[in-house]
């Protein structure tokens, strides 16, 4: 029954865990909360100053914005996750194209003192395979939803001096679905044949800080910061199908507890000519906070009582090592304005991978190094009003095998990822009062 317990502890809470990830970014996040900042590769967020999005990114930005300004946008992404096992089974984990809404808005107090509001959703995914592929214990599918609430204020301390913070409170809401293993009874094998289906949510609370210098009237810099989440997720999971020889279904309560990364983001741009505008960016986020996960479940006779009634067995905790390590993301980009009223941009970026040890990655998580390659362009047709759109392509180029977990500390190579390919499409309003 020992080992039973470890197998299914560890089969919850790593699913629990994969839910919250996407493929935009390494591990949970996305970074497309500004279709003008995804069409240059996110190269010099929050500080260029031709969108809203700033008070997210760094809220010091926003003292490059007069007066009162909003911003809304959305972001489509679809993924194509095509695997091919060594038997010559072959599965997708692509779901409905999935949007990511953005809201900002902000506003001048004084000549030195900024508010503003960002409404985002910073993680999320939503990734399916087929019930009965073979890997199921794997990953059958998972969705995310989060809506993050982050106000800010910035001071403009000097001319090339700005400095800004503010607080979120964010919303989370999953799902999952896993295949079950052989659970191990005794001296007996039961083979389930089932899935398990896990729905959580939390509020969780965090808070960001950022500075921007300004040496040059035509070159600015920006170091900005955000505290990792710890996230508690409340929720019911669910086993059914085949477990054995009882032949059940039954949901019970638990929670999951995990941290989000703490991240640093650095920041440049320089606008060269009055028509061209180089930037840049290098983030850091340590997934590192990712390497240990609990799970935890109410003293309700659990899953253990499902697997054999005549036992009663009820897990309290248990603690996972996922041993993955902190990641950057490197990007350059470049704005062009071509007239008054037009600008088109460009960018590349290059993210590395955060898993460590590639036997423990998921088809929930089929993360590795990726390669962006971005796209955009901004209408202004008159002063008030600006129209932004933007394309991006994320390629992965790095690690992409799959294991299959023996659960006696032994994995087998049973196939591989032949794309981590995603696709974004985005459309964005700016209105300045």
């Amino acid at each position: 029954m020992k080992t039973s317990k470890k197998l299914l502890a560890g089969l919850m809470f790593s699913s629990l865990a994969a839910v919250s990830t996407s493929a935009m970014a390494a591990g949970f996040q996305l970074t497309e909360q500004s279709v003008v900042s995804m069409g240059r590769s996110h190269a010099g967020a929050g500080i260029v100053g031709d969108d809203v999005s700033a008070v997210w990114y760094n809220p010091a930005g926003m003292t490059l914005l007069p007066g009162t300004q909003f911003q809304i946008s959305s972001t489509v992404v679809d993924l194509d996750i095509d695997y091919k096992g060594f038997d010559g089974t072959t599965e997708n984990g692509r779901d409905k194209p999935a949007p990511i809404p953005a809201f900002f808005v902000s506003h001048q107090l004084t000549d030195n003192l900024w508010a503003g509001l960002a409404i985002t959703s910073p993680y999320g995914m939503k990734i399916r395979y087929g019930s009965d592929w073979t890997e199921r214990e794997r990953g059958i599918s998972g969705s995310i939803m989060t809506v993050d609430i982050n106000p800010n204020i910035a001071w403009k301390a000097t001319e090339w001096f700005s400095i800004g913070a503010g607080v979120s409170a964010m919303y989370t809401h999953s799902k999952i679905k896993n295949g079950l293993p052989i659970v191990p009874v005794g001296n007996k094998g039961y083979v389930t044949g089932g899935e398990f289906e896990y729905k959580g949510s939390d509020w969780m609370f965090t808070y960001n800080a950022g500075i921007m210098l300004s040496p040059l009237e035509t070159l600015r810099f920006g170091i900005s910061y955000r505290s990792a989440a710890h996230v508690h997720a409340k929720g019911d999971y669910t086993v059914r199908g085949n477990l054995g020889p009882i032949g059940l279904s039954q949901t019970s309560h638990g929670y999951g507890d995990l941290t989000t990364p703490e991240t640093v983001m650095i920041t440049g741009t320089w606008e060269t000519t009055p028509w061209l505008r180089l930037s840049a960016l290098a983030r850091w986020a340590n997934w590192k906070n990712f390497k240990d996960m609990r799970f935890y479940t109410n003293a309700d006779g659990g899953i253990y009582s499902m697997l054999n009634p005549q036992m009663s067995y009820t897990l309290s905790h248990m603690t996972l090592e996922n041993n993955w390590k902190s990641v950057w993301l490197l990007s350059l980009g470049a704005d062009i304005k071509v007239s008054d009223q037009w600008t088109i941009r460009g960018g590349i970026a290059l993210e590395t991978d955060p898993i460590h040890d590639q036997t423990k990655r998921t088809a929930l998580i089929p993360d590795t190094k990726r390669l962006w390659l971005t796209c955009g362009v901004s209408w202004a047709p008159t002063k008030n009003w600006q129209i932004d759109a933007a394309y991006g392509h994320i390629r992965g180029i790095g690690h992409r095998k799959l294991y299959r977990d023996h659960h006696n500390g032994s994995y087998t190579e049973v196939g591989k990822f032949e794309k981590m390919n995603a696709w974004m499409g985005g459309l964005q309003v700016q209105y300045k009062f």
